[in-house]
């Protein structure tokens, strides 16, 4: 029996003031997800996400706000460079890049969610499950 695959989503609290909606989203699309929050996609350091991985994640998603309505000014843009560097991290160790990834999502726009929800699920088809996740013995 294949384990259901274990996302966390690192979410910025302007971009997902409502972490149930999320988490209800990949749900209904078969996903066990944890949502941490943030106060800003900013904070997130690329350790924290290889650490998450890790610790069994088989994927690692950060949500920030699009790049004009973030508070910080420069926020989002911090937080794709801090994955883009986290994703060269992970293709020098041999494993797959893909297991991180971000998106831009506007507070309040369902759409924007669905889509991420949408990419997240895509992504997993794709990978194996983390060779770093404990085994399940039986």
């Amino acid at each position: 029996m294949q384990p259901i695959p274990e996302v966390v989503v690192l979410a910025c609290t302007q971009a997902v003031p409502q972490p149930a909606a999320l988490r209800q989203a990949l749900q209904q699309v078969g996903l066990s997800g944890r949502i941490i929050q943030e106060p800003c996609s900013s904070k997130v350091e690329s350790f924290h996400l290889l650490r998450i991985l890790a610790q069994g994640a088989d994927l690692v998603w950060v949500v920030g706000c699009p790049e004009q309505y973030c508070q910080l000014a420069e926020g989002s843009t911090r937080m794709g460079f801090r994955v883009a560097h986290a994703q060269d991290y992970l293709t020098e160790l041999g494993l797959e890049a893909e297991r991180l990834g971000y998106s831009r999502v506007a507070a309040g726009n369902p759409e924007d969610l669905a889509a991420t929800v949408a990419e997240i699920q895509q992504r997993l088809r794709k990978l194996p499950p983390n060779p770093a996740r404990p085994r399940q013995t039986v």
